[in-house]
């Protein structure tokens, strides 16, 4: 891990996101590891402390990373989070085949209605 490159054309948060990235991926964090504080990172980087929150939320919503106020940024085991991910997968294919069902229920009286109202005329 070390320093920003002004010459990337990445910007400095996304930088720093793939350098942790990349220490994880390793092994120099291991899941469960608490990472440094922001203000280490910061420090470490030479960067701003909101730099390396954009990071670190970057790295969040990668689900490669969790934060807990008071306690610090920790690695997420990706062998725990993967059967939540594949049981969340099915839940919402479940919910788009009941709304294409629900759909197709609509459209065919949408479809009586509009017949009707002919035959009316």
């Amino acid at each position: 891990m070390g320093e920003v490159n002004p010459n990337d054309p990445r910007p400095p948060y996304v930088q720093i996101a793939d350098d942790l990235r990349r220490a994880v991926q390793n092994g120099e964090y291991e899941p469960g590891a608490r990472l440094p504080s922001g203000r280490e990172l910061a420090k470490q980087y030479g960067v701003a402390l909101m730099t390396v929150t954009g990071a670190i939320g970057l790295l969040r919503d990668e689900g490669l990373v969790e934060s807990w106020q008071g306690r610090g940024v920790f690695v997420v085991d990706q062998r725990r989070s993967a059967p939540d991910v594949s049981s969340r997968l099915a839940e919402l294919a479940d919910v788009v085949e009941k709304q294409s069902a629900d759909l197709a229920d609509l459209q065919a009286r949408v479809a009586a209605l509009e017949g009707s109202r002919r035959t009316k005329r």
